[in-house]
């Protein structure tokens, strides 16, 4: 079955953050501009999705698999796409597939499948089900929370079912499989690092829970084995305070490891406390771990780039006053002319019915004065209809404004 996500409406807008952006960002999503008197709380379906219920391995609960499919899964049978494991599915399964469309389309990653590990039913504790599977050890002293310590058995769940069916039904590469997680989904990332070092080759770790996972890291570095895939890592600058500075403690013994081979990195997100810096992590942890299948790295080239590296100037024309639509027709004749010939790249204008009418022109060259003469030369201008600005794009590498 289809992914549905019921959302609570006002009026005509859907209200949750993820629908917004996955309705304006992710391929191939199905999107519905309903009438006024559609049904109250229809749900929207994300398109190349599906829902998958895996067969029991434990007599008290089922798991299921939230499945995000590559735009040309379709299109391409015989195509193996990497895949994108994310704990805590009922929760993040739709910012990591937003996160990886916006990728692909900035050709930062290849298409990807995206899959949520979640639990199959309705009313769920998740809460529960999740510190019972992502944690190795059982808390001492909780009565609220008696179950947990079952990380093991989840895992060995991915390994001998989830996978397996991945690869058989939807073509998911061997060779390119990355798991994430935040909080105690980034505990079990690391737990399977150092367990289970083969199984992915990236692991994503936000603001992991790291008491319970001193032991197994020593364990690992004792063992002399090494770790072949890429590791990232984060914190939110806000987290709790003991709680970011034994990720600290953690980071700064296992940097100082040789077992690394894969690399290494760890990035910290300003500004936010705990889950909220997941948007960002999993950005710049899929950037990392997905580097050696970058479809294209570096500045895109393309649009808005010259080939031949010249400075860009953007021309901006306004009116003065009230003006004939002839003349403003002879100016955007000019533009249109200017673009045909190739003396600029773009141009733009506001439509007839707005009362203040702006244009614009954007040119490269090599000649600071081109585009002060192009401005002047147009015959809206020379009557003195038309004002202008001319702006000098600065090029080089991206800086932020101060």
């Amino acid at each position: 079955m289809p992914l549905h996500l019921p959302f609570q409406r006002r009026g005509h807008t859907a209200v949750t953050h993820a629908a917004l952006a996955l309705l304006a960002l992710l391929p191939g999503a199905m999107r519905s501009a309903e009438p006024a008197a559609a049904t109250p709380g229809a749900p929207f379906v994300i398109g190349n999705s599906v829902i998958r219920v895996l067969p029991p391995t434990r007599p008290d609960r089922q798991y299921e698999l939230i499945i995000g499919l590559p735009a040309s899964f379709k299109s391409k049978p015989a195509e193996k796409y990497p895949v994108v494991f994310v704990t805590d599915g009922y929760w993040d399964f739709t910012t990591v597939l937003a996160t990886v469309g916006n990728m692909v389309y900035g050709k930062n990653v290849p298409e990807m499948i995206v899959v949520g590990l979640a639990y199959a039913g309705d009313n769920l504790d998740f809460e529960r089900l999740r510190q019972d599977d992502l944690t190795p050890m059982t808390e001492i002293g909780v009565p609220t929370n008696p179950v947990n310590g079952h990380a093991a058995q989840f895992l060995e769940m991915i390994e001998k079912t989830a996978i397996p069916l991945l690869e058989r039904d939807y073509r998911a590469d061997p060779e390119h499989r990355y798991l994430m997680g935040c909080s105690r989904g980034g505990q079990f990332a690391l737990f399977t690092l150092f367990t289970k070092p083969d199984l992915f080759q990236g692991y994503v770790a936000d603001s992991a829970s790291i008491p319970v996972l001193w032991q197994f890291e020593g364990a690992f570095a004792a063992s002399g084995r090494t770790v072949k895939a890429r590791v990232f890592m984060s914190t939110a600058e806000n987290e709790w305070e003991g709680y970011r500075q034994n990720i600290l403690a953690f980071y700064d013994r296992i940097s100082k490891r040789s077992y690394f081979k894969g690399g290494l990195k760890f990035h910290l997100t300003e500004n936010v406390r705990h889950a909220g810096g997941k948007p960002e992590c999993y950005t710049q942890g899929l950037l990392y771990v997905c580097e050696p299948i970058a479809p294209e790295t570096g500045v895109a080239g393309g649009y808005m780039t010259d080939p031949q590296n010249r400075p860009h100037y953007q021309i901006n024309f306004w009116t003065v006053g009230a003006v004939s639509p002839a003349a403003l027709k002879s100016h955007e004749d000019y533009l249109a002319n200017a673009v045909a010939t190739k003396k600029i790249y773009h141009a733009a204008s506001t439509p007839p019915e707005v009362s203040e009418r702006y244009s614009t022109a954007a040119l490269f060259s090599s000649d600071p004065g081109e585009a002060e003469n192009f401005a002047q030369a147009d015959p809206a201008v020379r009557s003195g209809l038309l004002r202008y600005e001319v702006i000098t794009v600065p090029g080089g590498p991206a800086v932020r404004p101060k």
